[in-house]
């Protein structure tokens, strides 16, 4: 919403609304900076600390390169400057980027999701001989929509309730090309994540009463997969299908303003907030502080880490060995 619509005067009817959507809008772009930020150091983390990457990391990691360029892409095409609105040599590619990053961003959640589901509920180990195909399905895929808009000149500037951006300017590409591709992966992801949860829970269920945990951190575990495999983007989904329901499209898009912007923030919580990579971290900073310096090796903290971490990166790579202690050991030390 552009400021010219709350600046007129006498003041609209709907100006209170006009204020609401201003906000909103504010918010996202504050979340989407956070998320930039944390997918940002998601992948700096696992770039410096080689030893702790494990294979389901690096796929994790080409996800935040989709988060930290497709986001700050689309915040520029629709932070309305006029300058890259109105100039079409600018604001042409700038629409494909933003189409391109946030296409490849549902294809990859869906290839982890995937793995997740190789991994945790087939037993599969061999899931790295599938990398090749997951690059193929994450980088390759978008494409094939991207040319598709390109090849009809569908680039541009688009301008929806006074305000303007760079995107698809035509409803039926952005339903075919966009729309119908990711509400058709989210099913496909949803679908994935209830089988791994079902494993996931399934197995805990079985286990014997010393190795149950609470719940809460059952729930912890299962609330990391659905935000690593997109599901969160539900909630943008659903503003667009109940757009015409005023109450409704209110309380999801104030959902969506909470959830969907902070995919990076949560993949950073999921992977980088345990003591693993906390240890990690201190002992880089102490060469330079030696107050950040920890007790023991860091040789010695990387071989317990596996016991000790509380986030997912460990013991998710730990679910590919194929017995039912792993799938345990995955729920229970989130």
């Amino acid at each position: 919403m552009s400021n010219n619509t709350l600046n007129t005067a006498p003041p609209p009817p709907d100006a209170p609304l006009n204020t609401f959507y201003e906000v909103i809008y504010h918010i996202t772009e504050v979340l989407f900076g956070i998320s930039v930020a944390s997918a940002l150091l998601t992948i700096i983390t696992f770039t410096i600390f080689a030893r702790i990457r494990t294979y389901p990391i690096k796929l994790i990691m080409y996800l935040c390169i989709t988060i930290c360029i497709g986001q700050t892409a689309f915040t520029v095409a629709i932070s309305n400057p006029s300058n890259i609105i109105d100039n079409t040599s600018i604001c042409v590619p700038l629409g494909a980027v933003v189409h391109y990053f946030l296409l490849s961003n549902f294809f990859w959640c869906f290839c982890i999701a995937f793995n997740f589901y190789q991994m945790i509920v087939k037993r599969n180990s061999g899931t790295r001989q599938l990398e090749k195909y997951y690059h193929l399905i994450g980088w390759g895929v978008p494409c094939i929509s991207v040319m598709i808009c390109a090849g009809f000149e569908k680039y541009g500037r688009t301008t929806r309730d006074s305000s303007a951006s760079c995107y698809i300017n035509d409803t039926v590409f952005v339903f075919a090309t966009f729309f119908l591709p990711g509400l058709i992966l989210l099913a496909a992801n949803a679908v994935l994540f209830f089988f791994v949860a079902s494993e996931i829970h399934g197995t805990l269920a079985k286990a014997p009463d010393s190795e149950q945990r609470e719940k809460t951190k059952e729930f912890r575990v299962l609330i990391s997969i659905f935000v690593t495999v997109g599901l969160s983007w539900i909630f943008a989904f659903f503003n667009a299908i109940f757009e015409q329901i005023p109450v409704l499209n209110y309380i999801v898009l104030v959902l969506m303003t909470i959830f969907t912007p902070l995919q990076g923030f949560f993949i950073f919580a999921a992977y980088c907030l345990n003591k693993k990579v906390q240890v990690n971290w201190m002992t880089f900073f102490s060469r330079c502080f030696p107050c950040c310096a920890v007790e023991g090796s860091i040789g010695s903290k990387q071989t317990t880490g596996t016991a000790n971490t509380r986030g997912g990166s460990t013991a998710y790579s730990q679910t590919a060995s194929g017995n039912s202690s792993n799938t345990r050991s995955y729920a229970s030390r989130n």
